[in-house]
């Protein structure tokens, strides 16, 4: 069995330990959790049938936890704070909060790290599909990628740039672009919403060359990722339907649905499609 920590025990981080608790992810034991909030890592160990150690101090849970792999499913600042020393205490990690990985000092330090430990940075593709199409297609040249997110105004209520162009998500009885510029720009403004611009630019051009548009969209009941990529090999669009994580609306399903099959897959020893 491969020991996992989990860091966050919110509504994202809870789904994944209640699918190891399950035994959906094959020979994989959820041994410890760490959350700063201590009344969820309490109320989550509460309701799994084992019960994984938990910690509310991140050095505490990095030397006592015996994990091989941790999971971050907090935040972007979580990721950024906790995934270096995680691999240097010689650990695995599966980062969630991919938009992260657009600083690219935090890029650089991670990769540094993960070489001279010998250990592997996870990443899933979050609410999205075609990343393989867009890795093959990179080969011979992408021109353009756009993303186009679309999401009930609801969603996006706690980003700081919503708050500052919208009084109240109430107040929208139309759809209306928040954003449209660089991937780069995207994860910073609505860094809870935004994780797979991230994840479509590290496959493809770049946080840089990656166009992001973010629309607030009170008529869906659903949330929408429409990719366009055009190149060398000719053109590609794809739209994905989701929906959301019923304990978070900020969240399509499918996102934390890639994070349990990246884990799986990493970890059962089962033939691997489309890695």
């Amino acid at each position: 069995m491969v020991r996992v920590g989990l860091i966050g025990c919110g509504a994202i981080g809870s789904t994944l330990a209640k699918a190891i608790d399950s035994g959906e992810v094959n020979n994989a034991d959820l041994v410890a959790v760490f959350d700063l909030i201590g009344d969820q890592a309490n109320d989550l160990v509460g309701k799994l049938k084992k019960k994984p150690k938990k910690y509310h101090e991140f050095n505490s849970f990095l030397r006592n936890s015996d994990a091989e792999i941790i999971v971050e499913a907090a935040s972007q600042e979580a990721a950024i704070i906790y995934s270096e020393k995680v691999i240097a205490s010689g650990m695995d990690i599966l980062i969630m909060s991919a938009g992260a990985l657009l600083d690219k000092e935090f890029l650089s330090r991670i990769k540094e790290t993960a070489k001279k430990n010998n250990k592997k940075v996870l990443v899933p593709s979050g609410a999205i599909g075609g990343l393989d199409a867009v890795k093959a297609a990179k080969y011979e040249g992408l021109e353009r990628v756009v993303l186009t997110i679309r999401k009930k105004p609801e969603s996006f209520k706690d980003s700081p740039h919503f708050k500052s162009t919208v009084k109240s998500h109430s107040d929208l009885d139309k759809p209306k672009v928040l954003f449209q510029g660089c991937a780069n720009d995207a994860v910073k403004l609505f860094p809870a919403n935004v994780n797979v611009s991230a994840s479509l630019s590290l496959a493809g051009i770049g946080g840089k060359n990656t166009v992001v548009r973010i629309i607030a969209d009170p008529t869906i009941t659903t949330n929408i990722h429409e990719i366009s990529i055009k190149g060398k090999f000719g053109k590609l669009k794809i739209q994905l339907e989701n929906y959301t994580h019923p304990s978070n609306p900020k969240t399509s399903y499918l996102a934390v649905l890639s994070a349990i099959e990246t884990l799986r897959s990493n970890i059962s020893g089962n033939i691997k499609v489309g890695t």
